[in-house]
């Protein structure tokens, strides 16, 4: 049996729970709390809706923890000439970066030219520049540069300034009320639709302590990003269209002082990979694998990481090895396709956009696809549905901002990072992996996911699982347990531990 969160934990989740149930129908339910639902709940919250949102896992645990952190307008869609979708991503990308200036910002690219002919380099500067006129113009003017490695041509995107999972966090714990009710590690068991009453009855299971619930809600929303089509089937839903899968996998080696942001071809291939610098850390990927196993997606395979090392020992300078990984992130790309849809392409060929598909004569909307840089969008497609449907209840309101004065830890593998006291009072933790991958982002800039080379920060994590546990044995029994994941995804792969 697997370790139960204390106390403190429980008795919150219980409290939220009651407010999703006990105060007669939400008027929206949103199922999926990765980027689009957070952002359609931030949306409609701040509508002036009674809303609730749910995950089968915690916040932001699905694909929208393995971003590149880069915040994309749409460059490879230029290969396909489709320059509506590039001109509304960036379009998105302006949004997010003006409206979220604490959260988001501008970075410089580099991408390496080394390798192309005059006509090549010629061919490129006019796609950048075709890239930065659809854009509004709105950022900095692509130019060549010279510099220590090699000629390349900058041009600019927006990038996270501390996670994608903080960033989606956010969206979701700026506004938390009876009215706004948010609860990770919660599934849909069920879900129907009572014509007599106008509404939905839905089944959620809370996870970590094992009680079942029923709450009805006005409208449904299936944000569920991988696990829409899932969603659909127990909703009773049918969409138009479906999702395929591709594989993203990242290596982060440490940054030794870089500082450039980097993009360079994929050799063998007709595609790009990035060395961008985040924290400590310089983020090395992504892989593009077809899959149609979910499972196999969200952890990375030796293959991807012998794939990744070889591409990197012919683009970056220095030998890199398995020994200087410090940590990876495997992620599923949720990819709308037509439901008849049965051919065997490499994914990049496929549209990332999002597809919204409103069932109207069930008060429900399914979302399909999606990039990170797109759920703005999606949110106002969403909202402008369930306006069509249900009255908002209360006046509209600006957004809370981020908090401010957030208690930090001081010194050790958590020096910097927001405490576990706070994260699991006020943003909803509820376990030692979600603080360490989550919460913050020790596990990604730590080795072996926080535990060290050696296992030497062990005992660190131990103090931060007491959080989490009523007790010592509990505590101890979360660390374990922890330490068994990082055997399983990490070690396993890369040959490692202490």
């Amino acid at each position: 049996m697997k370790a139960r969160p204390g106390r403190r934990v429980v008795e919150a989740r219980a409290v939220r729970f009651g407010n999703l149930r006990d105060a007669g129908p939400l008027d929206v339910l949103i199922t999926g709390a990765g980027i689009s639902g957070a952002a359609i709940y931030q949306e409609l919250a701040r509508s002036g809706y009674r809303v609730g949102i749910v995950d089968r896992g915690d916040f932001a645990s699905g694909t929208s923890q393995a971003s590149g952190m880069l915040i994309w307008g749409g460059l490879l869609y230029l290969r396909n000439l489709d320059f509506a979708t590039v001109v509304a991503l960036c379009r998105s990308r302006q949004r997010l970066l003006e409206k979220n200036p604490e959260d988001a910002s501008v970075v410089d690219l580099h991408f390496s030219t080394g390798h192309l002919g005059v006509f090549g380099k010629a061919f490129m500067w006019s796609a950048l520049q075709l890239y930065w006129g659809l854009g509004g113009c709105h950022l900095a003017k692509p130019r060549f540069c010279d510099g220590e490695a090699g000629p390349s041509l900058v041009y600019q995107e927006g990038m996270l300034r501390e996670s994608d999972s903080r960033f989606v966090l956010g969206r979701i714990a700026g506004r938390t009320s009876a009215d706004c009710v948010s609860v990770n590690h919660c599934e849909l068991v069920s879900a129907s639709r009572d014509a007599a009453a106008a509404c939905w009855r839905v089944g959620l299971k809370d996870r970590i302590t094992g009680d079942e619930h029923v709450i009805r809600a006005k409208v449904l929303v299936n944000a569920a990003g991988v696990w829409a089509d899932d969603v659909d089937r127990i909703a009773g839903l049918v969409s138009p269209c479906k999702h395929v899968f591709s594989k993203g996998v990242y290596l982060m080696f440490p940054r030794n002082g870089e500082r450039a942001a980097r993009v360079h071809p994929m050799v063998g291939r007709q595609d790009v990979l990035t060395h961008v610098p985040w924290g400590p850390v310089m983020m090395w990927g992504p892989t593009e694998t077809p899959i149609r196993d979910l499972e196999e997606g969200f952890a990375p395979s030796r293959d991807d990481v012998e794939f990744l090392l070889a591409q990197a020992r012919s683009s970056l300078r220095g030998r890199v090895g398995k020994e200087d990984v410090v940590s990876m992130r495997s992620g599923v790309r949720p990819l709308a396709v037509p439901r008849n849809f049965e051919k065997e392409v490499y994914p990049l060929d496929l549209s990332r956009k999002h597809r919204v598909v409103v069932h109207a004569g069930q008060h429900a909307v399914s979302v399909f696809g999606g990039k990170f840089t797109s759920g703005s969008a999606a949110a106002g497609q969403v909202a402008s549905a369930v306006g069509r449907w249900v009255e908002p209840r209360h006046a509209a309101t600006e957004w809370v901002g981020r908090e401010v004065g957030i208690p930090r830890n001081e010194g050790g593998c958590g020096d910097g990072f927001v405490t576990p006291e706070h994260a699991r009072d006020s943003e909803f933790c509820a376990t030692l992996e979600d603080y360490l991958r989550r919460r913050t982002q020790i596990a990604q800039w730590t080795p072996r996911m926080g535990l060290g080379r050696a296992g030497e920060n062990r005992s660190q994590l131990l103090e931060m699982a007491a959080a989490f546990a009523d007790d010592e044995a509990g505590a101890i029994k979360m660390t374990d347990e922890y330490e068994e994941t990082v055997r399983r995804i990490h070690d396993s792969v890369l040959e490692a531990g202490g």
